[in-house]
């Protein structure tokens, strides 16, 4: 009986998102259609406008053509050419809407200065980012010469940092495997589990895989001061710093400590961060068509910076000079981005900071909407706070003009996020009340602004990745960023105590976090209304259909952000990695057969197997890894695709084979690569996927329920 009803709830379910599918599918058809009958009268406008600037149309279309053919970023020539187009045609048409499209009466004045500033401060700031870009040198040519130096060379010796307060021992026994199985002297690389929380268990975990283990009284000054802690405790040339989450490659310091013994003027490499586990956007819209929020951080941003010598220090996977560490006074306690802060005092001494883009650790990310935001309000509010304190990078002593330039410009980046928030309410705004943020012209828009932002959505995407996703990513923290602005202003010697973001997985099951996306969908109610309201009372006029254009794919935007801060972890208890790597499967009766794994972790794997095999659920198999020593006992738990593809738990893991699996799932660079920036066509897939396909909720095992 029991049976029957979970098959009956699961067939409502199914007919539930079956049927909000199509709703979506009907409202956005009637949207186009409505569209589409509405620009009939006005078509031959658009066409005159295209017409007057043929030229222009065509070296659009042509890029557009080249974007497509070249997937992969352009080379350097190339990319020099589009910055000085796009500096062009974007000065002109910053000159033509300050000076023909502002309405500068009643509460149309403000509308019109606030989105006027944020086009302004949102081009200006691209400028900056454009011209590092140009400049980003490439480090992996250097790290493999010194690579090879440093084979013959005397090897500094290394501090291995893990600061935890907090974190389970799965985690920590993770990092601490792959700190010990980083290829290097072992007399000159000691491992240091800094433990905040005085736990027992961490020092028996520390004990268990021979590393050493610190703990203080009292754990003031969180992170910062755990690891000056340490730093009195101990006394290696260099200093790395992992946090409790993160897994080096095996290779981690053959890449990165050549750069020290290279140049003694060097006091910080930083690397990217990776990880093995989707955020929630990334997770939500499709799972596999974009990359996670900070790929285009790690991936452009910091090796422009580079350029320049302002490289942000970010916490983890980082190598600091311990001379020049205790030069500046060790890890800066009066704030709540103690590496950032770090990073800017070394460069203010004159100290060299380096970049290396390559993928040498992977971590894991917040797998929870609110966890993520709590992690995106900590950067914003401790970069913000610098600007009032003694360490503000516009007049700290020993900066450079273009380092102070290029720390603005970062800092600008969080205010853009507000003002990009606010952008939405234009159109609500004007269909509901006639407060107009901007006063053109059908003619006027197919002229400059089409032409401007087609250029910038080429330019940006080929360069940065695609601009559209940034606008997801940010309508899920621009409004909070908002309230930390306000926070910092009003409350400017209030702030939050440092709160380690949890990294812990997810309960099975489907949670709306009300508290995070209220906005986004308090937006996206008064966008609906806007546009109902815009449709019955429109004068025909070219504002009102520009108008109504724009709310409509303010919807959209809206739309898949709510998606995208769903709370749908599908996860199992340990985090899976995709992997490739061939297999072998012994079965009970002792036939063997040829497979791959699909995801494996230390916990459980899903394998597939080129031919059928005839296997029970419960039935225990041999799981074994050609060329290697690892070999596993698996449970089989469920099969799929004709007894092709199964999922298996892992039995009996002793510590040695512990010790293969952690380093054959995580530490094997074979696992990893860097992510791909995602182009505009990606993001179109991941919103058609994650909005029109509900992908959350595929696997729906719990009905919705709000979580405030």
């Amino acid at each position: 009986m029991q049976t029957v009803t979970n098959s009956l709830r699961s067939l409502a379910q199914d007919y539930r998102v079956a049927g909000s599918k199509c709703l979506l599918l009907l409202l956005t058809s009637a949207f186009i259609i409505y569209d589409v009958i509405s620009i009939g009268p006005k078509a031959q406008t658009i066409y005159q406008a295209i017409l007057t600037t043929k030229p222009i149309f065509l070296a659009i279309l042509l890029l557009g053509i080249l974007r497509v053919l070249l997937p992969t970023q352009p080379p350097n020539w190339i990319k020099s050419l589009l910055v000085v187009l796009l500096i062009v045609v974007q000065s002109k048409y910053l000159v033509w809407r300050s000076t023909h499209t502002l309405s500068l009466q009643g509460p149309d004045a403000l509308l019109c200065i606030g989105l006027f500033a944020y086009e302004l401060l949102s081009i200006l700031n691209s400028w900056t980012n454009n011209y590092l870009i140009l400049q980003a040198p490439n480090r992996r040519a250097e790290a493999d010469q010194y690579h090879q130096r440093g084979q013959r060379a005397n090897k500094l010796s290394v501090d291995i940092f893990i600061p935890t307060y907090n974190e389970p021992t799965t985690m920590l026994e993770r990092t601490l495997i792959g700190c010990k199985s980083i290829k290097y002297p072992k007399q000159q690389k000691h491992i240091w589990l800094l433990d905040d929380g005085q736990r027992p268990e961490m020092e028996a975990l520390a004990k268990k895989w021979g590393c050493h283990y610190l703990t203080r009284p009292i754990n003031e000054h969180a992170k910062a001061g755990n690891l000056n802690h340490a730093l009195q405790q101990t006394n290696s040339e260099i200093v790395v710093v992992f946090d409790a989450d993160f897994i080096p490659l095996n290779h981690f310091l053959e890449r990165t400590i050549g750069f020290f013994q290279a140049d003694n003027h060097v006091s910080m490499v930083v690397t990217p961060q990776k990880f093995y586990n989707p955020d929630p956007p990334q997770k939500n819209l499709g799972g596999r068509f974009i990359a996670d929020e900070q790929t285009e951080f790690y991936q452009v941003i910091q090796p422009a910076r580079d350029a320049v010598n302002a490289v942000v220090c970010s916490g983890s996977s980082v190598l600091y000079r311990r001379q020049h560490l205790e030069a500046i006074g060790g890890i800066p306690l009066n704030t709540i981005v103690e590496d950032y802060a770090t990073g800017i005092l070394m460069q203010a001494r004159g100290y060299k900071t380096v970049y290396l883009n390559e993928l040498l650790s992977v971590g894991c990310a917040a797998n929870n909407i609110n966890e993520y935001l709590k992690q995106r309000m900590r950067w914003a509010e401790g970069t913000l706070r610098m600007v009032i304190s003694q360490h503000n990078p516009l007049w700290l002593s020993g900066l450079s003009m273009m380092q102070r330039f290029t720390y603005l410009s970062g800092t600008l980046y969080w205010l853009e996020e507000i003002l990009k928030t606010l952008s939405f309410l234009s159109p609500i705004l004007y269909l509901l009340l006639g407060w107009k943020s901007i006063d053109i012209t059908l003619s006027e828009i197919s002229t400059y602004t089409l032409y401007s932002y087609s250029l910038s959505i080429i330019v940006m995407s080929w360069m940065r990745g695609s601009v559209l996703l940034l606008i997801i990513y940010n309508l899920l923290q621009g409004f909070h960023v908002f309230k930390v602005v306000l926070k910092i202003f009003f409350y400017s010697q209030i702030s939050e105590p440092f709160h380690v973001t949890s990294k812990q997985l997810d309960s099975y099951g489907i949670h709306f976090n009300v508290r995070s996306l209220s906005h986004i969908l308090f937006l996206l109610i008064l966008s609906i209304l806007a546009i109902v309201f815009g449709m019955f009372h429109s004068s025909g006029g070219d504002l009102d259909w520009i108008y109504l254009i724009w709310a409509q794919a303010n919807i959209l935007l809206l739309a898949t952000a709510l998606i995208a801060g769903v709370s749908a972890d599908h996860d199992r208890g340990h985090p899976r990695v995709f992997s490739g790597e061939a297999c072998q499967i012994t079965t009970p009766t002792g036939e063997v057969y040829e497979g791959k794994f699909l995801d494996i972790s230390e916990a459980g794997c899903r394998l597939q197997t080129h031919l059928p095999v005839s296997l029970e659920i419960s039935e225990t198999v041999k799981v074994e890894v050609p060329h290697t020593s690892l070999r596993l006992m698996a449970e089989i738990r469920h099969q799929q695709r004709n007894n092709t593809i199964f999922g298996c738990m892992f039995k009996a893991v002793d510590p040695p084979t512990l010790w293969k699996l952690v380093n054959f799932t995580y530490c094997n660079s074979q696992n990893w690569q860097l992510p791909r920036l995602p182009t505009e066509w990606d993001t179109l897939r991941a919103i058609a996927s994650g909005l029109y396909g509900l992908y959350p909720f595929r696997n729906l095992r719990s009905s919705c329920k709000a979580k405030r």
